[in-house]
């Protein structure tokens, strides 16, 4: 699980994966690594993005399964 952490002082290559992914889907995002309010705001537009589609997701900013299967499932929408 990923979330906001104010206290993070080196980058996290999850957390730049995760925004490679958010920019791809136009929540754009500095690529540092580093979850912070800006990251937290895109994971929760792309959780209520997600829940209008699937209940189970929910819309708290932390970067659950659930939210990594939206993800997963926006990529697959996305490439047909």
């Amino acid at each position: 699980m990923l979330r906001r952490n104010d206290r993070q002082t080196q980058p996290d290559e999850m957390v730049a994966f995760l925004q490679r992914r958010l920019n791809a889907y136009n929540f754009p995002l500095k690529i540092d690594g580093f979850f912070g309010a800006k990251t937290e705001a895109a994971v929760i537009g792309l959780q209520q993005r997600g829940s209008d589609h699937n209940p189970s997701i929910l819309v708290d900013g932390i970067v659950s399964p659930q939210t990594w299967e939206g993800l997963a499932a926006c990529i697959v929408i996305r490439e047909q």
